[in-house]
């Protein structure tokens, strides 16, 4: 694939840094300096990203394009689990909090620093696992863990974004009953 394939942008307008009023003009004018193509697909709202990101999947494989995802690790996943199995290849723009995928795989946090090595590095295979049907890129939770995130994103779907309402959601989600979970891991 050419160095100058089209860039299709999953854009997670709610991740991490505040900036998000920016990001897309950053995302556009690097790409017009280095004349690529790019198309942005914002997200507003969470149960649009999947479908965004399979939006951007059908778009790069008609032209022959890259699929970026630009967010956090939940962002990153769900776009990779788009691109799996497409033929297309992915890139990485990281807006969220905590950039364990990036910080793996050596892009820089700051925006200006991820556009140069998206725009000017060649593409390096990463590995991936799969739980369940699910792909993830660093790593994958069982039990009590991620009830608590899913508990404290639903809080904070329904109270707004804020220490107590994390606070008071992980309180809740402890003293619920909980089940016990058998594992089975197959090698090879």
């Amino acid at each position: 694939m050419p160095i100058a394939a089209p860039l299709f942008v999953v854009f997670n307008r709610a991740s991490g840094h505040g900036d998000r009023d920016e990001v897309g003009p950053a995302v556009e004018a690097a790409c017009a300096a280095a004349g690529r193509r790019c198309e942005l697909l914002p997200v507003e709202q969470p149960g649009q990203l999947a479908a965004t990101a399979r939006e951007a999947v059908r778009q790069a494989r008609e032209a022959g394009g890259i699929v970026v995802a630009a967010g956090g690790d939940g962002t990153i996943n769900a776009v990779a689990q788009a691109v799996l199995g497409s033929g297309c290849r992915f890139g990485v723009l990281p807006r969220g909090t905590f950039n364990y995928f990036a910080r793996t795989h050596g892009i820089p946090s700051e925006l200006d620093g991820a556009l140069r090595v998206l725009l000017n590095d060649s593409a390096v295979p990463v590995q991936v696992g799969q739980l369940n049907g699910h792909l993830f890129l660093v790593n994958a939770s069982l039990g009590l863990y991620p009830q608590l995130l899913e508990d404290r994103e639903a809080w904070k779907q329904q109270f707004g974004r804020s220490r107590w309402v994390a606070l008071a959601a992980g309180i809740a989600t402890l003293l619920r009953g909980h089940r016990s979970l058998r594992l089975t891991i197959e090698l090879g």
